[in-house]
């Protein structure tokens, strides 16, 4: 079986790596990896070519006190909270349950991360579920720990929604007048396209805003540039001004039928007063509609508040594998122990929805 592993983008061309892609592949494509290369420069990147498959991951270093938020045993944390530990992450962290793999052939997942590590100093390697499930039944990664983590959300767009006013008819009064409060709070708010000369004017405010939401997560991968916006065509950025003061930002991808709203920065000063996080949800929603896309992925973070707007979960889990006998012992039991925070899912349709 051939595999060959790059670290720089560089080392081979744009059709070397498309050449057998097709194009509703995008999220492997060598533009698109190529300007998360550019713009990450301190994380080393993984380009895999394995016959007629492509893979892509990135490792990186984690202090894994960001774990104590998962654990209920009082020893995991104490131990947890004094290591740093890289991760080889087999596809792109930046967008955890986007694809970051083109298969186009079998493949022996086992032997792929073999050749991996041996040009990689990594102590634990992740792999998403939706990777993992395509292995072959290979002894070898049999040892590998199923962890949960936090749910993919997502909201189903029926074809009944013409516009956004629809989407509110359908939901509880309840549901609907804490909508509507939230955009007459939000009623001074402007809310723009920015071009690309104005992402490059605000850049660093843009940076400031996405930071300040990373900061409030309960774990975090690598920090994320915003100037990979600013290389992605694909990628509508919204700027939420008040009086030219930029207070918040959200950004879309559309690929095939769903609508990804991933990247978003607010200004929490200003965030109740004017329901930023509420206005950006309504605006993306409503972005959605309006392109008839089937669904919108709205990922990770803040599940409990998105159930409000009628996102609903969707169980997800990672697998994690360490050769390195002593990380086995100690972090086999804190690791499967792992759990989400629980957290109340909201109904706000009618009962026809």
């Amino acid at each position: 079986m051939s595999i060959n592993i790059y670290n720089n983008i560089k080392d081979f061309t744009e059709d070397q790596w498309n050449n057998v892609i097709d194009h509703s592949s995008f999220f492997i494509s060598y533009n698109f990896l190529n300007s998360y290369f550019k713009t990450h420069k301190y994380i080393q990147h993984l380009f895999c070519f394995n016959n007629n498959n492509r893979f892509y991951g990135h490792v990186f270093n984690v202090n894994l006190s960001q774990l104590m938020h998962f654990s209920n045993n009082r020893f995991g944390k104490y131990i947890l909270s004094f290591i740093r530990l890289n991760f080889f992450y087999f596809t792109n962290s930046f967008l955890t349950n986007l694809n970051s793999f083109y298969i186009d052939s079998d493949f022996n997942l086992a032997e792929i991360i073999h050749e991996i590590k041996s040009k990689i100093k990594a102590d634990f390697v992740v792999i998403p579920d939706f990777l993992f499930n395509h292995k072959k039944n290979n002894s070898e990664i049999n040892n590998f720990i199923k962890v949960e983590v936090e749910e993919e959300m997502s909201l189903k767009i029926p074809s009944s929604w013409i516009d956004f006013e629809s989407y509110k008819l359908s939901l509880k009064t309840k549901y609907r007048k804490r909508i509507n409060n939230s955009l007459k709070r939000s009623a001074d708010i402007n809310v723009r396209l920015l071009s690309s000369d104005e992402i490059i004017l605000y850049n660093d405010r843009i940076q400031e805003l996405f930071n300040n939401v990373t900061n409030k997560a309960n774990f975090t991968g690598p920090v994320f540039s915003v100037n990979t916006i600013k290389d992605n065509s694909c990628l509508n950025l919204y700027g939420y001004f008040l009086n030219e003061k930029l207070l918040a930002f959200s950004s879309e991808f559309f690929y095939l039928s769903s609508l990804y709203s991933y990247f978003v920065g607010i200004d929490y000063e200003y965030n109740v007063k004017y329901s930023l996080y509420e206005r950006i949800l309504c605006e993306t929603i409503k972005n959605a509609i309006l392109s008839q896309k089937n669904n919108v992925i709205f990922g990770r973070t803040a599940n409990e508040f998105k159930s409000n707007f009628g996102a609903v979960p969707k169980k997800s889990f990672v697998y994690i594998y360490t050769d390195i006998f002593l990380f086995k012992w100690v972090f086999n039991s804190i690791l499967k122990n792992l759990k989400p925070k629980k957290w109340i899912q909201r109904f706000p349709f009618k009962s026809e929805f």
